[in-house]
């Protein structure tokens, strides 16, 4: 009998653990893959750890907060330029109007465009308090980003749904403005701020968390393949190992925390129907990210260093970034995120041809880097980010709220945002909510 078992062993699942059993509690995490994490992956690629999932930690969230009580390394994301890879070209400079000036685009299209950035970056700076994100424009949350572009030309539509689903996942008409103010607008003027980046990667938050677990069993390669309540009103796990043979093996514990992505829990157990109406309103759809670590120690290659996001329309992936731009030592690394291509299975498989393929979409971005690239490698991600629609907004009280008491949802897709951010907030939201439970059974 455990006091809580956690389905999940990312960042919501991880977190969750390591408050638990600092307070006292007998926990098990059944993760059902052979490593801890997540989303949060990081690869090395020519000796560079670099992000194949999350790419950043959010000033002033759980996720800074636990990464400084881990004493994980970071160093502030202070990006100093914007580009735009449009019909063929590529335009990356520090002045936004300048930016605009030199693309290839008809006039009519630059004045949108241009007309589009200053309203974004006015909006910004309204509803921004030090980088951090604090809507002063009532019913900013109820309008999606679509309404700041409708009127807009079709090719600037199209820049911009690059730079927005590059940022957020989401497509403009699925994302509330607000969000497009902290996942798109920041890099539009240049936000130093509110990103900072861990040096090691995004996976030494969540490695750091499964070191300093001490009590708590982790159990990888168990997959829980269903749970149910018993006549005591705890909760029997049926999982199911690569060593059982198919026989399985059951767990007992009194709470659960289902802290995996939203499309998977209704297959594991099953749920009254406003939690599952609540979890119908999730879109947690896929993404494949691209990293590609290059040298540019050529004189002539000395801009590219101050790279920081390019939104890159009609390409395989949506932007690239450069998490630590102005480095000055003769390398980069840039994440190429291919949001709007969503899941790719055959990525995952390295005779695939995939990524050979987006390496080449990456060289047409970026010409100059032919013959420099050190190394690079891809990933894709059935259930990646959950969107920051209002219709999730709306359901949120639903989503968080516990079936019995006893059965616990925490993730990116039922927090207030999302991300590993979100998932490190809802671990201490579950922890608490749980803690008092059990604080309140005991003292009656």
């Amino acid at each position: 009998m455990y006091d809580v078992a956690i389905i999940g062993g990312g960042p919501a699942g991880l977190a969750a653990a390591y408050n638990l059993e600092h307070a006292g509690q007998k926990v098990v995490l059944l993760e059902e893959t052979g490593r801890l994490g997540g989303r949060a992956k990081t690869v090395d690629v020519h000796g560079e750890p670099v992000n194949m999932g999350a790419m950043f930690v959010y000033a002033g969230t759980a996720s800074h907060e636990l990464a400084v009580e881990l004493d994980v390394a970071l160093e502030p994301f202070e990006p100093t330029t914007f580009g735009i890879h449009v019909n063929g070209e590529t335009v990356v400079s520090p002045d936004n109007d300048d930016l605009v000036e030199r693309l290839p685009l008809t006039e009519h299209s630059r004045n949108g465009l241009r007309a589009f950035i200053r309203r974004a970056t006015s909006e910004y700076y309204a509803n921004t308090v030090d980088g951090q994100l604090r809507p002063a424009t009532p019913g900013f949350g109820e309008e999606s980003a679509q309404s700041r572009m409708s009127d807009l030309p079709q090719d600037v539509q199209e820049i911009l749904t690059a730079a927005i689903r590059g940022g957020s996942v989401a497509h403009p008409a699925e994302l509330s403005a607000t969000y497009a103010l902290r996942y798109f607008a920041s890099y539009l003027v240049k936000e130093k701020r509110n990103r900072v980046v861990s040096l090691k990667g995004m996976e030494a938050i969540p490695a750091a968390l499964a070191k300093a677990l001490q009590s708590t069993e982790v159990r990888l390669h168990h997959r829980v393949e269903s749970l149910h309540q018993n006549g005591k009103g705890h909760w029997n796990l049926q999982i199911a190992t690569e060593s059982d043979g198919g026989a399985g093996r059951k767990v007992t514990a009194r709470h659960v925390i289902m802290a995996v992505p939203a499309p998977r829990i209704s297959s594991m157990v099953q749920l009254p129907e406003w939690k599952s109406a609540a979890l119908d309103a999730v879109q947690t759809p896929g993404s494949t990210e691209l990293g590609v670590v290059v040298d540019i120690s050529a004189p002539e290659l000395a801009a590219v260093d101050d790279w920081s996001f390019i939104a890159t329309a009609g390409r395989a992936f949506d932007v690239m970034i450069n998490p630590r731009p102005g480095r000055k030592d003769g390398t980069a690394q840039f994440v190429c995120y291919g949001n709007t291509a969503g899941y790719i299975e055959e990525a995952n498989d390295p005779t695939s041809g995939v990524l050979e393929h987006w390496v080449e979409e990456f060289l047409t971005v970026a010409p100059q880097l032919r013959g420099r690239i050190l190394g690079a490698s891809i990933q894709s991600w059935q259930h990646c980010f959950s969107l920051l629609t209002p219709t999730r907004a709306t359901a949120l009280p639903q989503l968080q709220a516990p079936i019995d008491g006893t059965l616990h949802f925490a993730g990116d897709y039922s927090s207030e945002t999302a991300g590993t951010h979100g998932a490190y907030s809802e671990a201490k939201r579950v922890s608490q909510d749980i803690l008092h439970a059990v604080s309140t059974a005991t003292h009656g």
